[in-house]
């Protein structure tokens, strides 16, 4: 009789235990029901206090960052309740429908190594990407072809060019195929600050919601036209000139899968292929105004001063784009790097650092960039000790500019291309005609003459010195050429006229850029510093 006892109220027990625990599920599925609330809770517990990144942006530089932050598996990740497939990113961008731009469109092969280390090679993928393999060079009804050094690479490694929208689109849904990724719509309008550190973000959600996003690191890539920047760095943003953007359809580059430079007056003129059927056309207007498109001024202007200049091969695709009417604008900014190092934020991409599109190394900064982010972050297990986080991540900075092999990328892809510009850009001073005529003629002599910089302008080479010896290579050059066959006095004035015009185009960009991390980093503090203690 007492076994039966004891059975009853074993089995009792058990039945009111099952019980109380339906009934605790049943009140929390109500009270976690999203009826009962806002669509920021909703997001909170998605991402929230899990969350270990907030990615503002989510253009290139933001996309590529999600994934590679999404994938990588951290430190001790075995060993601790985290993820072993990568971090908890939540990415808020603005607008996640197809961008249409007209930059960002070439990638050079040192942007695509850059993609191959991170993954993200199938990105070029199923876009009708086409193959550069080097650049062709037109001035005065002469051309010269310059070849990528591309000898020592795989046979898939070159350049890209591609419609900038398609390629961003496909980096997003390779960072949205991670499990531990959450992208969202919606316009971060302030950071979440506490005693000086960076706890979040503000952000309006597509319904026009107010939300608030948390996480111990956020990194701000919201594009050249950031509003978030001036709390994390110190912008002296630029606008040398503007660029011009036609699309061409239906037909034949002079030389096929190269970008096309002709030095115009009064400054370059580019075509590259976007598609198998369209080529690009940027038209470089100095300056910060162009001329009104809405009254017909553009189109006069790209007939009647830039339609001579234009191959022949290419001008009547060019007329019939104009009279199409789909003529675009926007400005060229560059902007050096000049960081607030801030305990809980981070900048990158466009949002931090900018330099003329002439060169089209933006993306490969920006993905060289991500490169050293990810090595810099994958022994720390833990983001929440900010102020150590901010003091470990100010190598970054210094770190940046020397990843291919110790080579500064970032600073050597900025100098050339604020350098390249100057000196491709028309100009009525003597000097500067002399230092253009040379710089092609340097160019057209071939070997290590054209492969040299060729190799810099690609990001295969990031060498500053070799970046320098160049430059003024140039410039002697264009110095001989004034004095043969036989010295005179103005030829030697024009001579020193042009090397000091040298000095002044190359330096001023080099300073920007800091001399120390460019050829003395080991003299930089930041760039000894060691992962803080777990």
């Amino acid at each position: 009789m007492a076994d039966q006892y004891l059975l009853g109220t074993i089995m009792a027990s058990i039945l009111m235990f099952f019980l109380l625990v339906g009934f605790w599920g049943c009140k929390r599925k109500a009270h976690l029901a999203p009826g009962n609330r806002s669509s920021c809770a909703i997001r909170a517990e998605k991402g929230g206090s899990g969350t270990d990144v907030i990615v503002v942006g989510a253009g290139v530089a933001g996309s590529a960052l999600a994934y590679t932050l999404g994938k990588v598996r951290r430190a001790f990740a075995s060993l601790f309740d985290f993820p072993e497939d990568g971090r908890r990113v939540h990415v808020i961008e603005r607008d996640l429908s197809e961008p249409d731009r007209i930059v960002g469109e070439l990638l050079q092969p040192g942007g695509y190594l850059k993609l191959l280390e991170l993954g993200l090679e199938d990105c070029v993928g199923e876009i009708d990407a086409q193959r550069i393999v080097g650049y062709a060079l037109f001035k005065d009804g002469k051309s010269t072809r310059l070849s990528y050094p591309l000898e020592k690479q795989h046979a898939d490694v070159a350049g890209r060019s591609f419609h900038n929208g398609r390629f961003i689109q496909r980096m997003r849904e390779k960072a949205a195929s991670l499990a531990n990724v959450q992208q969202e719509q919606g316009t971060v309008t302030s950071l979440i600050e506490k005693n000086g550190t960076v706890k979040g973000v503000v952000y309006k959600t597509k319904s026009g919601e107010e939300c608030k996003a948390f996480a111990p690191l956020t990194i701000v890539c919201d594009g050249c036209f950031s509003n978030l920047r001036r709390r994390l760095c110190s912008p002296k943003v630029d606008v040398p000139s503007c660029f011009v953007g036609l699309v061409l359809e239906n037909c034949l580059l002079p030389f096929p899968n190269h970008g096309h430079v002709i030095l115009g007056d009064p400054s370059p003129i580019l075509f590259y292929p976007i598609s198998s059927t369209e080529v690009r056309c940027l038209v470089d207007i100095p300056g910060n105004k162009v001329p009104s498109v809405a009254n017909g001024e553009m189109a006069n202007y790209l007939k009647t001063v830039v339609a001579p200049q234009v191959p022949i091969e290419l001008h009547a695709a060019f007329i019939e784009a104009i009279d199409k009417g789909n003529i675009r604008s926007m400005p060229n900014r560059s902007m050096p790097a000049a960081p607030h190092p801030t305990p809980g934020a981070l900048l990158l991409g466009d949002a931090f650092n900018m330099r003329h599109p002439l060169t089209g190394g933006g993306m490969t900064v920006a993905l060289s960039d991500i490169v050293v982010l990810r090595d810099l972050l994958r022994p720390l297990h833990d983001l929440h000790d900010a102020s150590s986080l901010c003091k470990y991540l100010e190598s970054f900075y210094t770190l940046r500019k020397l990843t291919f092999y110790l080579q500064p990328v970032a600073s050597t892809i900025n100098t050339l291309a604020g350098a390249l510009y100057k000196v491709f850009s028309a100009s009525p001073d003597r000097a500067r005609i002399e230092m253009r005529q040379a710089c092609f003629d340097y160019l057209s002599l071939g070997g290590i003459y054209s492969s040299g910089p060729i190799a810099l302008l690609s990001g295969l080479n990031p060498r500053p010195m070799s970046l320098v010896a160049h430059f003024f290579a140039v410039a002697v050059y264009g110095v001989g050429r004034l004095l043969l066959p036989f010295p005179s006095l103005k030829g030697l004035w024009i001579g020193a006229r042009l090397i000091s015009s040298a000095s002044g185009i190359i330096f001023p960009i080099i300073k920007a850029e800091g001399v120390r991390q460019m050829f003395f980093p080991a003299t930089v503090p930041a760039y000894y510093r060691v992962p803080p203690p777990s």
